[in-house]
């Protein structure tokens, strides 16, 4: 089996990287093209590629963010195209960012490129079964052509690494973007309620919220909290990680929680770190509350930081759920799953 896999988004890109690493290991032939504009003389060389090799491609993947690279190739490849969608680019931009309003021209304008996307493509990939329930009734498509598919983790940047020790203090890590579904700011006021219990909170991130979390962090002064926003390579965030006793996933109460499952997620579970995150249904597609994570309330610090010291307390029941979820990774999660399920189904 031979494939064309084509993206606007980097191919190392974990959403792109778990698929293309996993259809390798299934013994399919694969051939990546990182498209990074969508000028001329590149859909020209995909073109000439496309019609040189058409006889002996399978099908095409179009990777993660290229809803209008997925269209362009509608108009002259005749094999079916699976588009690794994830979720849509109204819901990244206008649900989410927030960035215009639904009914602006520029929001019309990302409900458009999608609905034309997930018509022209034969099977789209989606995060969840409330992402595919959401798409089905946004775009007016049939749900037979939207497939949950786990967005997994990069194998090569996030592993598990027995010889690493937890530090001696108990320690808490946030990482991600600062969007409004993150909730950063829940775990800011909890490590502040918690200041004088020898707990360490660290947030790694940056993004759309930097100003208002740095706004926060000034204001509240947690003593206990380090604030790391400047980019790290994944060998440095890996040890972060690794090294401390508990992960925090998405604490906030928004629409998007429904229906995501954040990449911090699949990577706690790949590094058997316990992870907490609030109670929303998207998260709960994947894991179940004390048995492969824990869960505290939405948009509640003070909710969270009961949550965190029962676990700073608990660490041995903490550190079982952290077994289990490891085990659920390393049985459904892994690369090579996640591609042997997607090729059932395409």
């Amino acid at each position: 089996m031979k494939i064309i896999y084509l993206s606007q988004s980097r191919l190392d890109f974990s959403i792109n990287a778990v698929y293309i690493k996993g259809l390798r290991q299934n013994g399919v032939e694969v051939d990546p093209f990182f498209i990074p504009s969508l000028k001329i003389k590149e859909i020209a060389k995909i073109w000439r590629y496309y019609r040189q090799h058409r006889k002996n491609v399978d099908f095409v993947i179009v990777g993660w963010d290229s809803p209008v690279l997925a269209i362009i190739l509608r108009t002259f490849c005749r094999k079916k195209i699976v588009y690794n969608s994830i979720l849509s680019v109204y819901e990244r931009m206008v649900i989410s960012r927030n960035l215009v309003s639904p009914w602006s021209l520029k929001g019309r304008y990302y409900w458009l490129i999608d609905f034309l996307a997930f018509h022209f493509s034969d099977f789209i990939m989606l995060e969840s079964n409330n992402q595919i329930n959401f798409i089905s009734d946004l775009y007016y498509i049939s749900s037979n052509r939207l497939i949950r598919s786990w967005i997994g983790v990069n194998e090569d940047n996030f592993y598990y690494e027995s010889n690493i020790p937890k530090t001696q203090t108990f320690a808490v890590v946030f990482r991600g973007a600062f969007m409004p579904e993150a909730g950063v700011e829940f775990a800011i006021k909890a490590a502040k309620i918690l200041e004088n219990k020898n707990i360490k909170f660290i947030i790694i991130g940056g993004g759309l919220l930097s100003e208002k979390i740095n706004e926060l962090v000034n204001k509240l002064k947690p003593t206990n909290l380090e604030l790391i926003t400047d980019l790290i390579s994944y060998e440095r965030l890996r040890l972060i990680m690794q090294e401390s006793h508990l992960l925090l996933g998405q604490l906030s109460d928004h629409d998007r929680l429904t229906r995501t499952i954040p990449m911090k997620a699949y990577e706690s579970l790949a590094m058997k770190l316990p992870y907490l995150t609030a109670s929303n249904s998207g998260i709960l597609e994947l894991l179940t509350p004390n048995k492969t994570c824990l869960i505290c309330s939405p948009a509640d610090e003070k909710s969270l930081a009961e949550e965190i010291l029962w676990v700073k307390n608990n660490y041995q029941i903490a550190e079982k759920i952290a077994e289990n979820g490891y085990e659920l990774y390393q049985n459904e999660l892994k690369s090579v799953t996640l591609v042997r399920n997607l090729l059932s189904r395409i």
